[in-house]
């Protein structure tokens, strides 16, 4: 399996080859590997989940960021901070895309590991507390598998992107938060595991955050590594493949050629003082058949 910033790869059912019209709606499959630049990585997923017709049931992403990233949400848009919190990501090095799950703002780079989970069925039902609760229960365990981490399901006080079910490490610093988009297509669970926490990003963390008006304490900022200084975001990333892999049956691959190709043309730099928009980019671009 690859991580970091290797060709992302795919699968198909119990099938090595390429996909057949038999493997429509039942194939299960896992990604490993950065899809390319910050914003080819975050268009993949939006692209899979609304393409008109897939052979897949359900797919799993796991990489190595390739470059650092300030996702925003549609949420944050609404901030009148918003064009000052785009200039200063931009001004720090960080590529500022708007994500298609919701949420609030996440920074990280190449020292956290990102998970995207598409689901082909439509269910709204899905959105629910449920899922995010089941979610964060298994990558707890995932998390005191590897090492003495003091994995806990919960927002710990002035937490960026705050949410009931995040993951923090003894009640003290946030680890893992977690987004949703459902649509008529299907469902998007993306998930951020910060393993080794930069300077870059805890400073982008607090200026973005000051910029969009929202309330942060640093000292809630923190990584895996933090705890189990020996721990890479390529060991992490590693370590949550398996567990899907072994959890939901599936099996490695490649992402369709066409759709990685596609991706990849999106232009951020065309959209002058406004952060790139993922959804208006893939509404505007649809992809390929996969």
């Amino acid at each position: 399996m690859s991580t970091g910033t290797g060709r992302a790869r795919w699968a198909v059912g119990e099938n090595r080859g390429v996909p057949t019209a038999n493997d429509a709606g039942h194939a299960r499959l896992l990604l490993s590997g950065s899809a390319g630049s910050a914003v080819t990585e975050l268009v993949v997923p939006a692209l899979l989940l609304r393409a008109p017709a897939r052979r897949w049931s359900q797919l799993v992403h796991v990489y190595v960021p390739h470059g650092p990233t300030v996702a925003f949400s549609a949420r944050d848009l609404r901030s009148p901070g918003i064009a000052a919190a785009t200039e200063l990501a931009r001004s720090a090095g960080f590529e500022a895309v708007v994500r298609s799950p919701g949420g609030r703002m996440v920074a990280y780079d190449d020292g956290a590991v990102v998970i995207d989970h598409l689901d082909s069925a439509s269910d709204l039902r899905r959105a629910g507390r449920s899922t995010f609760a089941g979610n964060a229960r298994e990558h707890a365990r995932v998390l005191r598998s590897l090492g003495d981490v003091d994995a806990r399901v919960g927002e710990v006080a002035g937490e960026y992107c705050p949410g009931e079910f995040s993951i923090n490490v003894g009640g003290v610093t946030k680890v893992v938060g977690s987004a949703q988009r459902v649509t008529a297509t299907g469902s998007l669970f993306s998930t951020v595991v910060q393993v080794v926490v930069s300077e870059r990003v805890r400073a982008v963390l607090t200026g973005v955050s000051d910029a969009l008006g929202y309330d942060l304490r640093q000292s809630s900022i923190g990584g895996l590594a933090d705890h189990v200084p020996a721990l890479t975001a390529e060991d992490v990333a590693t370590a949550f493949a398996a567990d899907y892999r072994d959890r939901l049956g599936l099996t490695d691959g490649q992402v369709p050629a066409g759709v990685l190709a596609h991706a990849s043309t999106a232009t951020p730099g065309v959209h002058g003082g406004s952060p790139f928009h993922v959804d208006d980019w893939t509404r505007a671009n649809p992809a390929p058949i996969t």
